[in-house]
């Protein structure tokens, strides 16, 4: 059967009813829909999310663990979800039928990152790729109806991971893991000593290189990426030294000053474990976090001071995303949620039936 024709099985027919999954809140005033990939008990993997209003968990079975996933502007029932690296697989998922399909694969030499943007009128999505075989990093700008490829956009490095768009939608910015990988060796890492990780702005109409910036510590991976409205970026950061002495996991770039470290105080270094799963910021709250699921919560600055501001303790945080009420809410791994409106508490508010049990993956999207 073509695989870009073929029709996943919705989470109505045997997906969520099947899995018996459902989510059980305290009372709370919160409203709208996290999206994300999940799996469950069985290791099933889904594509759908949380309704806060509705206190739902939905979604449609998918053959390959998702990571990330775009919004299409002009139709925000469509959802755009991505293979997790080394992945090679698209999803479209339909928010109004709980029906996922898959719409489109790679080229034979490349694979997903996880992670894709549609254009802000919805024509073209934009799905950062690995080239394993020329080792370059590629941005497939492909018809949003028919995931044909149109052009592609160069990264101006390696292991492109997630990309997102400045405010006013005329740039891209793109994190440049810098990781050289093989799908024969699968997520192995090949070139530690040599990688080099950037932070890049790109035109988004010519693909012209206007901006690239690389951080002192070349062991330092850029990974992920949040966008104020002014076009600062936070930026979540992967260490591939030894854990306990990254300097940081985290970075701000502003469009006047360029890339800085966000610090980190020597003593609390270690805790972090090097390692970010996601990050998002919040401009009514004054506050960058970035989950970090090996060191057990989630880190903390002031977006207009760049200070740390501490870290708050939650077991294997993975996905961070901005909620509507300026608040940041937060996903564990064991299917639970929490909120943070400062760095100081959180406010847990969803638990899973524990008869089902579900694992969120790294990334959610609030809509």
């Amino acid at each position: 059967m073509n695989r870009r024709k073929f029709l996943l099985a919705s989470a109505s027919a045997v997906g969520l009813s099947a899995a018996g999954l459902a989510a059980f809140f305290s009372r709370s005033s919160l409203a709208g829909t996290l999206l994300g990939a999940f799996e469950d008990a069985r290791g099933m993997q889904y594509v759908g999310g949380l309704h806060l209003a509705s206190r739902e968990v939905f979604g449609a079975q998918i053959p390959m663990r998702a990571h990330g996933c775009t919004v299409d502007p002009r139709d925000p029932l469509r959802v755009v979800y991505f293979a997790r690296r080394p992945g090679t697989l698209a999803f479209e998922f339909d928010r109004s039928t709980n029906r996922a399909r898959v719409v489109c694969e790679t080229p034979a030499d490349r694979h997903f990152a996880g992670h894709g943007a549609f254009s802000a009128d919805g024509a073209w999505l934009f799905t950062p790729e690995h080239d394993f075989e020329q080792a370059r990093g590629v941005i497939a700008v492909r018809d949003s109806r028919t995931f044909e490829i149109a052009h592609e956009i160069d990264t101006y490095g390696i292991d492109p991971h997630e990309i997102a768009w400045s405010p006013d939608c005329t740039r891209l910015f793109v994190a440049n893991g810098g990781i050289l990988t093989h799908p024969r060796s699968y997520r192995r890492k090949l070139n530690i000593p040599t990688m080099d990780p950037s932070f890049v702005v790109l035109d988004a109409r010519s693909g012209e290189l206007l901006e690239q910036w690389r951080l002192p510590d070349h062991l330092l991976s850029i990974r992920h990426l949040a966008v104020a409205s002014d076009g600062r970026v936070a930026i979540g950061l992967q260490y591939e030294g030894e854990p306990e002495r990254a300097p940081t996991i985290g970075a701000l770039y502003e469009p006047t000053t360029g890339l800085q470290m966000l610090p980190v105080p020597y003593e609390q270094r270690a805790q972090l474990r090097g390692y970010v799963a996601s990050v998002a910021l919040s401009e009514p709250a004054n506050l960058i976090v970035a989950a970090c699921p090996y060191g057990r919560g989630v880190a903390c600055w002031s977006l207009a001071e760049r200070a740390f501001l501490g870290f708050v303790e939650a077991a294997e945080t993975y996905g961070v995303s901005r909620l509507d009420d300026g608040s940041i809410a937060a996903s564990q791994r064991d299917g639970t949620l929490y909120t943070l409106h400062d760095a100081r508490a959180r406010s847990r508010f969803v638990t899973v039936d524990r008869k089902s049990p579900i694992r969120w993956d790294d990334h959610w999207i609030a809509v």
